[in-house]
């Protein structure tokens, strides 16, 4: 009896999908045929800007500033703000922590293993930033630092969580965590030099296993230093780094963008303790694809579409690229083969890349009258 009760349940929810798509079917149907294809547009956008069954809605609020998001190297913990508040969430154990922050953030570093962060606060009486640790497993740790640098200042923070390193005055300094604690400087910006010297070098750094990645240059154009803590030993990588940004794959390697505008180059890091990295020469890429994140198919990258901005868009190096049949307002990263985006209505959600052939008939008709749409 409980079986066939079961059954009758499922079958009702099966016929109530699809009578739900049928009528948003049936619906565009009759919209196209009365050649009103703005509000047939506007139909299918809202269906395809819809959480998914399988969407974990990580936070439905919308902050007043938009939101600051860090990613473990594993792609297995992160973080994100939201208006003053920080929160954290371990995708593989499903721990989750909040902390209360002083000010709204500027900026968040996340540790290589995501169990501390370091943030700025912006402070507008004084100019610059105050800079902060925290723990993302405790929220009592906190330490604050004597030293206020310019906001947007390149930052790290131990994955054990008792070094913060950032620049100030062209110098890396370090500075122990606890009580009493004093910056000491660490070594000279005479080791990180700029492309372009006679500019305002901007330095930017990210944290891979117990390492550092060092990025001195300004606009387009960087060079790439890897920094061994240990022995203070720093060494150039490249000098062709259009973006200071390291795109996190799994533990032991990560993406960075190289080459020159018009030229560009996804260039594999890779990288083990006790090793200096390797970088190869790259995947040539255009322009939309400058900001991808690897998924676990071979060769497989997600990023956001240049043409249709709200539209994620999956590429392979010898392939052909697909869109996904799904609108968002902004991918922050990708965890395995999930995705933490932000949707229309400025939920978080953690969401996989399964879709329906009814997601993909939909998209179908979306492409269709937004042909007829365009004349």
């Amino acid at each position: 009896m409980k079986f066939h009760f079961i059954l009758i349940l499922t079958f009702l929810n099966f016929s109530y999908c699809q009578s739900k798509h049928e009528s948003l079917v049936s619906e565009i149907e009759d919209l196209i045929s009365k050649e009103k294809y703005e509000k047939a547009l506007v139909l299918l956008q809202d269906r395809l800007s819809a959480n998914r069954s399988n969407a974990e809605i990580l936070s439905k609020n919308k902050p007043n500033q938009p939101r600051l998001f860090a990613l473990s190297e594993d792609r297995t913990k992160i973080v994100w703000t939201e208006n003053k508040t920080l929160y954290f969430k371990d995708l593989v154990n499903d721990n989750r922590n909040s902390i209360e922050l002083k000010l709204r953030p500027d900026s968040i570093q996340l540790s290589a293993n995501g169990n501390y962060v370091v943030v700025q606060y912006p402070l507008k009486q004084y100019g610059g930033c105050a800079l902060f640790g925290y723990s993302t497993l405790d929220s009592s740790l906190e330490h604050e630092s004597i030293v206020h640098i310019p906001c947007k200042t390149g930052m790290a923070i131990s994955n054990s969580g008792d070094l913060i390193f950032y620049f100030f005055e062209n110098q890396l300094f370090v500075e122990k965590t606890g009580k009493n604690s004093k910056p000491e400087k660490f070594l000279s910006s005479d080791l990180f030099p700029s492309p372009y010297p006679k500019l305002k070098i901007q330095y930017h750094i990210s944290p891979i296993g117990n390492e550092y990645l060092v990025w001195s240059g300004v606009g387009g154009a960087y060079h790439l230093f890897f920094l061994n803590i240990e022995s203070k030993k720093v060494s150039l990588l490249s000098k062709d780094i259009v973006l200071p940004k390291f795109y996190y794959n799994n533990g032991n390697s990560g993406y960075v963008v190289g080459g020159k505008i018009g030229d560009l180059y996804l260039k594999e890091v890779n990288y083990q303790q006790g090793k200096s990295p390797s970088i190869n020469r790259g995947i040539p890429i255009v322009t939309r694809e400058a900001y991808s994140w690897r998924l676990t198919g071979k060769d497989e990258f997600i990023t956001t579409n240049q043409n249709e901005p709200n539209q994620p868009m999956k590429w392979k190096v010898t392939g052909k690229k697909e869109h996904f049949p799904f609108f968002l307002d902004r991918l922050w990263g990708v965890a395995g083969d999930k995705i933490v985006y932000e949707s229309i209505r400025g939920e978080l959600v953690l969401d996989d890349l399964t879709f329906s052939e009814e997601d993909w008939k939909v998209y179908e008709y979306f492409k269709k009258v937004r042909k007829l749409n365009d004349g």
